[in-house]
């Protein structure tokens, strides 16, 4: 569900600073937003991978 959002995303791809010191204003409304969906998706899709990873190998040690 989460994946058509975030398939080109890198998981540790860090953040420039000249990014972020060319923001001096404000962000409005609807960027906040976005910003705040887009990190809510990230983590709620970090820990769907999470639960699947742990519950294949719990899987594995029960059925061999």
């Amino acid at each position: 569900m989460f994946y058509i959002q975030l398939k080109d995303r890198r998981w540790n791809k860090p953040e420039s600073p000249v990014n972020k010191a060319a923001f001096t204003c404000k962000p409005s409304a609807v960027e906040a937003i976005n910003e705040k969906s887009s990190k809510f998706a990230l983590i709620k899709t970090t820990e769907y991978i999470r639960n699947t990873q742990q519950a294949c190998y719990l899987e594995f040690r029960l059925f061999s």
